[in-house]
């Protein structure tokens, strides 16, 4: 029987999965209210959409940077967790200040304060996410052990998660979007506290040199798996504009917005289960096939609940949670390919540059959440969508909340197949890959493993 080796204490585990859960708090309130407050306050659908657009032009220059300088710098208390414990303090206030946005100024200044805010908060989240991941591959070599750390940060999450769906929905329309910004806030940035105490750095970049914008394209360049991973996901995400349109729905197709309870749930408690077993399915199969089996099960249950419709909602109840279950596996294992990046790209370059590896992640998850948010408000702005609370919208707006709710992931999903049908790295070769990073076997040994498995470099 394979030997599970943890490089990790039980109290370091525990506070990744704290950390990502108050992390998760604050990404599934903006993503969820965000732009509902912004539309309330009364910016139009269009310029919601270009705020998020042009955050992401922001994000292409911030997020390549904040990763070289991880790469370049080690203080004296660590080279990821100095960034942790300042994130830990600016990532609730930027979700404070999102949310600070009046409705009694002229229309150019409320977008001027909210675009403000908004690439605050993207600096913030980025100043948060690439450390978090990139300690994922700095605390343990092995595979299986990152595999359980991101299982367990996903079933913590999604436990918070479930806490803000149910709750938030009942409270956001009686204390407003300022006082709930304030609790969340608050209870994001004690549970983000817990990691930066204990959490402990093993494995980080060994290089002693520069790290440069040349040497940084070189990694990119020479590592493979890094372009052809990434680029699969975000074509795979680009279309999902589900998460961007389902406060909406709620409001205006189902009639309230506390039924932003149910739906939340029927996504959050399938990918909880999917957290749970994760780590027993990731011993049976590899993660990349488990990745494949979501996505297809996603895309057809997607066609299926759009045909079935809304009416009965008993049924669009239960084939939405089938539909939540392939979503949560995708979910999940979306964010558990980076460490494999790092350990491949060390072992055909030499160089372990996790913050660079990491800053492309967060780039490419930033921009998997914002510029669908972007094309979605575009969408509803073109079939008429009317800005301000309590105002009735017409049939068109209305039917394009549906569309996009249900259809709009199966368009990534079918243009990504052909680009991971060139990914060929798997679990058990990348764990030979990290052995000999580590120095735990040579680099012939690991050679010889390699083409024993039929693994091409």
């Amino acid at each position: 029987m394979e030997s599970r080796v943890f490089r990790t204490s039980g109290i370091e585990r525990w506070g990744f999965a704290l950390f990502m859960a108050g992390q998760g708090i604050v990404n599934t309130f903006v993503g969820s209210f965000f732009q509902l407050h912004l539309t309330n306050v009364g910016i139009s659908a269009y310029l919601v959409g270009m705020m998020f657009l042009i955050a992401r032009v922001w994000d292409a220059v911030n997020d390549p940077i904040f990763g070289a300088i991880i790469d370049k710098t080690k203080l004296n208390s660590g080279k990821f967790l100095p960034w942790l414990r300042i994130s830990n303090i600016l990532l609730p206030i930027s979700v404070v200040l999102l949310f600070i946005v009046p409705s009694n100024l002229p229309v150019g200044w409320k977008f001027a304060l909210a675009f403000v805010a908004y690439l605050f908060y993207d600096v913030a989240y980025t100043m948060c996410d690439v450390p978090v991941f990139a300690m994922t591959s700095a605390v343990t070599d092995q595979v299986h052990e990152r595999i359980n750390i991101m299982s367990r940060n996903t079933v913590v999450s999604t436990l918070t998660i479930v806490m803000v769906a149910v709750v938030i929905p009942q409270i956001y329309p009686i204390i407003g979007a300022f006082l709930t910004a304030l609790i969340v806030a608050a209870v994001s940035a004690g549970l983000m506290l817990f990691m930066t105490r204990f959490a402990k750095e093993r494995y980080i970049n060994k290089d002693a040199e520069a790290v440069t914008v040349k040497s940084m394209l070189k990694y990119v360049k020479d590592n493979k798996y890094l372009r052809i991973g990434f680029l699969g996901i975000m074509v795979l995400s680009i279309t999902s504009m589900t998460n961007t349109v389902m406060s909406y729905f709620a409001i205006y197709c189902l009639g309230d917005i506390s039924a932003l309870t149910v739906l939340s749930l029927i996504i959050a408690v399938p990918a909880l289960v999917c957290g749970v077993f994760m780590p027993y399915l990731t011993r049976r199969f590899d993660k990349f096939t488990l990745l494949m089996a979501g996505v297809i099960g996603q895309t057809l249950m997607s066609v299926v609940c759009f045909f079935a419709g809304y009416e009965n909602f008993t049924l669009f109840v239960v084939l939405m949670a089938v539909r939540g279950f392939f979503f949560g596996v995708q979910l999940i294992l979306q964010l558990q390919f980076t460490g494999d990046f790092v350990e491949y790209g060390e072992f055909v370059t030499g160089k372990r540059l996790q913050g660079t590896a990491y800053s492309i992640q967060t780039f490419v998850f930033k921009f998997m959440n914002a510029v669908p948010a972007a094309v979605a408000m575009f969408i509803l702005g073109a079939f008429g969508f009317v800005e301000g609370e309590g105002v009735t919208q017409p049939a068109s707006a209305v039917k394009a909340i549906w569309v996009l709710l249900i259809l709009s992931p199966v368009a990534g999903a079918l243009a990504s197949f052909p680009i991971f049908a060139r990914y060929k790295l798997r679990d058990k070769t990348v764990q030979i890959m990290a052995a000999a990073n580590a120095g735990d076997i040579t680099r012939g040994e690991a050679e010889e493993k390699l083409a024993a498995a039929g693994q091409s470099i």
